[in-house]
């Protein structure tokens, strides 16, 4: 019988919230709680983010935000996608998972300005369908 490795799991304290990662063969899911909303904040997890992705060498990102705190201004979000692009991850297929229902206007402007910055990313409501683009869906 051949036994599986336990997911490699990881959690990381930022200053208002915490990232919880988990490698699933070529995927690395990371699970955003707390308190984000401004601009550095965000900046802060995404770093950690795309710092722990480009280690673990994964071509597929799964990211679940369950953070409360207020949306980007459209300025801001020009800013954060400019630092985003610098990171290492326009090679890592990358969904994003929003459960705050109200930013999904945020969330859907933002992957625009990804996808215009040639990142290969998406923005969805439901994990279910973030993981079944990750693995099926359009490149």
């Amino acid at each position: 019988m051949l036994i599986e490795p336990e997911p490699h799991s990881l959690m990381i304290d930022g200053s208002s919230f915490q990232i919880e990662f988990r490698r699933e063969g070529d995927r690395l899911w990371a699970s955003v709680t707390g308190v984000t909303g401004t601009l550095q904040s965000t900046m802060d997890y995404w770093s950690m983010i795309a710092s722990e992705t480009v280690r673990a060498g994964v071509a597929l990102l799964l990211v679940v935000d369950h953070t409360s705190g207020a949306m980007l201004t459209p300025d801001e979000l020009e800013v954060f996608i400019g630092h985003l692009a610098q990171l290492g991850l326009e090679q890592v297929r990358t969904a994003y998972v929003g459960a705050n229902l109200a930013r999904s206007a945020q969330h859907e402007t933002t992957e625009i300005l990804a996808r215009e910055r040639g990142m290969v990313a998406r923005a969805f409501n439901h994990q279910s369908e973030a993981s079944l683009w990750l693995r099926h869906g359009e490149r």
